[in-house]
């Protein structure tokens, strides 16, 4: 009866790059979280506020006309 010593399997390092990944992870789920509390806290203020979002609203008009200024510097 011959019996081979069994050996516990040694813990290895991660594979290259498994570390980084699982940061960019733990990054990305953290910004992603971030936003989320964000972009829910903006719709509650806005939504109380009764106000119309910026990205309906037409900008207002510019005091700067490139057409008329362009004619007066050539008139002068």
């Amino acid at each position: 009866m011959s019996s081979t010593p069994q050996r516990k399997k040694a813990s290895l390092p991660p594979k290259r790059g498994q570390i980084k990944a699982q940061i960019f992870n733990s990054l990305v789920n953290s910004v992603t979280s971030t936003i989320a509390k964000t972009g829910e806290s903006l719709r509650n203020v806005i939504g109380n506020g009764g106000g119309s979002g910026s990205a309906t609203s037409t900008p207002p008009p510019s005091g700067y006309n490139s057409e008329s200024n362009s004619s007066d510097v050539s008139s002068k």
